[in-house]
């Protein structure tokens, strides 16, 4: 280690990780400030960022269906399953509300990946209540849809300007 020699980093190696440094700061803090999630990986973590008052009310969204054998079963919302996590299903509840065939998609989804179970004849998303303090649940449903052609079903074909 004695009798090494220092080696200083010219300007230009400074400067172009100052401006790399400056960028990541500024893209995270507008994330946080006024970013939504088409900004990842700098979108708010706005999923965690929430507290329940003791005297509150917990929101779930969820998606139930009727198969076609009249079950009533609830759309497992998971990458390893129909391949759509729920955290993806809340941040786009407005546009599901305000256009319901989206939820025709659900329904293909399901029945490519979980072709084995009963196919979804309509589909809804719904909003669970929880009132913290007498534990009552409120259970509603927000929008719903007929699956066009249950057994093979076909995209929606909503464009992404659309939705």
């Amino acid at each position: 280690m004695t009798g090494e020699a220092t080696r200083t980093i010219p300007g230009y190696a400074v400067a172009w990780r100052i401006a790399v440094s400056v960028v990541v700061t500024v893209t995270v803090a507008l994330g946080t400030l006024i970013g939504n999630d088409g900004w990842w990986p700098f979108a708010p973590m706005s999923q965690y960022a929430f507290s329940v008052r003791n005297d509150g009310v917990i929101n779930s969204l969820t998606m139930a269906a009727v198969t076609v054998d009249g079950e009533e079963v609830r759309v497992p919302l998971s990458k390893e399953m129909i391949g759509i996590e729920r955290a993806e299903i809340e941040s786009q509840a407005p546009r599901i509300i305000n256009n319901p065939g989206l939820l025709q998609d659900v329904a293909v989804l399901h029945r490519r990946r979980l072709a084995h179970e009963p196919a979804y004849r309509t589909i809804w998303l719904q909003n669970t209540q929880r009132d913290i303090r007498t534990g009552a649940t409120t259970v509603r449903r927000l929008v719903s849809w007929e699956v066009v052609d249950p057994i093979d079903p076909r995209p929606s074909g909503i464009s992404q300007d659309a939705r």
